[in-house]
């Protein structure tokens, strides 16, 4: 009886060893699991990461190689996540890009590796793209008008519908001694030159836009030099009234120090490219200041108003009318004084929080011009929507002023919404008597910029004309 008891015992216990070492077994291949899949996955959206993307690069290029076959790497970067993410908040952000993730996944076919690299950036790996380039070509785009098409549908966010476009870029590879940082260099490149083209584009990636870039990265370096080195300074263009200068127009130029003076037209695009246009326009801004300082302490010239130009980038930069308003009140710059010239395009991103952005600027006591005005497509509704003070007609209604009576009318009735509105109106592009003689048969009251006025000249020579003018 006790043997039995014994066995019985021994039987229980080799039982619970064994169900424990069961369970540890079961923890540890658990474990294993968990700790593999976060390896190679990505945690916020359970898409793969870029460690096992270019794993799976690696061995699709020797694939590529021995059947002769093309693959491809597409490159896929949000237009305006970062403006939605920062209205409305990082949880929401993630929120919305897990949502993309699936719309992306459902898109492609169940070979194809979509991996997100991080932040807002998606790549996809395409394999057995055939042997021939052309058709390759073609598959590819038919894919990435499927990919754009998934995520231009609208995103319900906290009961909030979000418009999402995005911009691609497509490197094909077809031979295992390509470099792969230089493949995923290619989709990249390409992306970006989609962006630069308006977005919501896919590219192909060839040789002139890898030219561009190294023009691009010898330019922002230059810009970036230009900045520590004080090559940029500012221009001024007069604005007149009733024949009286009342304010001017500051224009950003670049002194730099081997190709001598490099025209706006050449750098601007590329600073708002690289965002290299958030420190120039705090510079500029600062300089602004300066001057208008300056001439606080000159009876001849402290009632002179004056603008400046503000991209869209600088505008839509989070805390930026924060940081206008502290740099005003180091500088004490009164009420009304200060303008900054902003385009439609940056009205036309109907950004949640830009209305009260240019609200709280207002208050501040900083004007805001809507420059170029008539040659959109909505700016009508934009005048009740925004806090604009001042239009200026865009030049080319100008330019015929003359003897078009169709400019004239459409003058006119700027004119006229404008004063309905409460706002001033500038003409800009003011070359000749005739155009000024006929603009004010038009308007007694209308401020004029242009040519005829004088070109834009350095602060000294500006001041100089301003004072032989009284």
């Amino acid at each position: 009886m006790r043997e039995k008891i014994k066995k019985q015992l021994l039987h229980n216990l080799l039982l619970e060893v064994s169900k424990r070492y069961e369970y540890i077994m079961a923890q540890n291949a658990r474990i294993f699991e968990e700790t593999n899949y976060k390896a190679i996955h990505d945690e916020l959206t359970g898409l793969y990461n870029r460690f096992y993307f270019i794993e799976q690069l690696k061995k699709s290029l020797l694939s590529a190689e021995r059947h002769k076959k093309y693959g491809a790497v597409l490159f896929i970067d949000l237009d305006n996540f970062k403006v939605i993410n920062d209205a409305t908040g990082h949880k929401a952000g993630d929120l919305l890009l897990k949502m993309i993730a699936k719309k992306l996944k459902s898109a492609l076919r169940e070979e194809d590796v979509l991996a997100r690299f991080g932040g807002d950036e998606f790549v996809v790996l395409v394999e057995n793209l055939g042997r021939d380039e052309n058709r390759a070509v073609e598959i590819l785009r038919g894919l990435a008008d499927k990919l754009l098409a998934s995520i231009g549908y609208g995103h319900i966010v906290d009961q909030k519908v979000y418009q999402v476009t995005a911009s691609i870029g497509i490197a094909l590879f077809n031979d295992a001694t390509q470099d792969i940082d230089d493949i995923l260099r290619y989709a990249d490149s390409a992306m970006y030159e989609a962006k630069r083209k308006g977005k919501s584009q896919t590219i192909f990636f060839n040789p002139l836009i890898e030219e561009r870039l190294q023009r691009r990265f010898v330019m922002e370096t230059s810009i970036r030099q230009g900045i520590d080195e004080e090559e940029f300074f500012l221009v001024y263009q007069p604005q007149v009234e009733d024949g009286r200068v009342v304010g001017a127009e500051a224009l950003i130029r670049w002194n730099n120090a081997e190709k001598g003076i490099i025209p706006p037209g050449e750098f601007i695009e590329f600073a708002e490219e690289t965002r290299m246009i958030i420190p120039i326009g705090e510079w500029a801004l600062h300089e602004a200041c300066k001057t208008l300082k300056r001439w606080e302490k000159d009876p001849a010239l402290k009632g002179l108003k004056l603008s400046i130009n503000c991209s869209a980038i600088e505008f839509m930069e989070p805390g930026f009318d924060q940081k206008v308003m502290r740099i005003l009140t180091h500088y004490g710059i009164g009420t009304g004084r200060l303008c900054f010239e902003i385009t439609e395009s940056l009205l036309m991103t109907h950004h949640a929080s830009l209305t009260s952005v240019m609200r709280r600027l207002s208050d501040f006591g900083v004007k805001i011009a809507l420059d170029d005005f008539g040659t959109g497509y909505s700016s009508l509704a934009y005048l009740k929507n925004f806090p604009i003070d001042i239009l200026k007609i865009d030049r080319s209604f100008i330019e015929d002023i003359f003897f078009d009576r169709s400019d004239q009318t459409l003058v006119r009735a700027i004119v006229s919404v404008a004063e309905d509105f409460g706002m001033q109106v500038v003409a800009e592009g003011v070359e000749s008597p005739e155009q000024e003689m006929t603009i004010h048969t038009i308007a007694d009251h209308i401020i004029v910029q242009g040519y005829l006025y004088g070109k834009p000249l350095p602060l000294e020579a500006f001041e100089a004309a301003v004072k032989e003018s009284v």
